[in-house]
């Protein structure tokens, strides 16, 4: 199990900072921006990722980072402290494997302009320097174009496909896996 720092009602801790994002610790006082961020981008998310607005989806994803079963980071801008996007790091392995896998969605309106790329290599970068991982994959629809950029402009390596890998929404759906390595992180 990866331990993590804790989370504290009404905490906000800043893990990462680049030129035009900051990466924060999601907490319990991010509630109402997670919630409000969810249900304006539905339409945009969906179909590549189903994300739920209830409330007490975001106190489940909340404990699934104290249970160590992932980390995950929110994304805001440096200027406006506008929150903007999340990144998660999923299925966190440090035995021979050091490997997780990313996850991550972002503001329609903020697509396209480069935070959610410099937000990843700022994950990237805690993630082989902090955590001490070796591999970090994603894997993501053929169809979803701007993630298949957004991945390639991060670093990754196409290293294959796989048939029905997820189940999204009510379907198992094929995925590209895509994967970086600590070694290739510059």
């Amino acid at each position: 199990m990866v331990k993590f720092p804790p989370l504290k009602m009404g905490f906000t801790h800043t893990i990462a900072r680049g030129e035009k994002v900051e990466l924060q610790l999601p907490s319990s006082s991010h509630r109402k921006l997670f919630v409000d961020f969810v249900r304006r981008n539905k339409n945009f998310h969906e179909p590549w990722v189903y994300v739920s607005g209830d409330p007490k989806y975001f106190d489940l994803y909340l404990r699934r980072m104290k249970m160590g079963k992932m980390i995950g980071f929110f994304v805001f801008t440096k200027e406006e402290n506008e929150f903007i996007g999340v990144i998660n790091l999923n299925s966190i392995r440090l035995d021979p494997f050091g490997s997780a896998s990313l996850g991550y969605y972002a503001d329609e309106k903020m697509s396209g302009k480069g935070y959610m790329k410099e937000a990843i290599r700022l994950v990237l970068r805690h993630a082989f320097q902090k955590i001490g991982l070796n591999r970090v994959e994603v894997n993501v629809q053929p169809g979803n174009e701007a993630s298949i950029g957004l991945v390639k402009a991060a670093g990754f390596t196409k290293e294959g496909f796989s048939r029905k890998f997820l189940k999204i929404g009510d379907e198992y759906r094929d995925h590209e896996r895509w994967a970086i390595l600590a070694e290739d992180f510059g």
